[in-house]
């Protein structure tokens, strides 16, 4: 761990937020490229938050995570991310409920009709 003059450490073992906040997380570790992929209660149902260096981004699109790395695909590295990253299965359109209006019409619509 490098430390810089004047900044103290509170804590040697980091708390990822994912546990804190009980979002679901997966994440990738190569050398110095960190991915963690999370699902969200709120917001973007899928978010990234990617380290390459020294520096970090988040991003929704895992077309945005390939652009951020810039990592080759016939490397052993760029070939695992891909791999990783097609793993999942972000379709998040499922289809919704259609309404029954003569049901609306007889219970009502607010949360008394549950």
């Amino acid at each position: 761990m490098l430390l810089q003059v004047g900044i103290s450490v509170i804590s040697i073992r980091p708390i990822p937020i994912s546990r804190i906040s009980g979002m679901k997380s997966e994440r990738f570790v190569a050398g110095q490229l960190w991915i963690e992929r999370k699902k969200n209660r709120e917001g973007p149902p899928i978010s990234y938050t990617v380290l390459k260096g020294f520096s970090s981004m988040g991003f929704t699109e895992k077309s945005e995570v390939l652009k951020f790395i810039r990592w080759p695909k016939g490397t052993p590295t760029g070939d695992s991310v891909r791999e990783w990253l097609a793993s999942f299965d972000d379709s998040t359109d499922a289809p919704a409920p259609a309404l029954d209006m003569g049901q609306i019409a007889k219970e009502g619509f607010g949360p008394e009709a549950h």
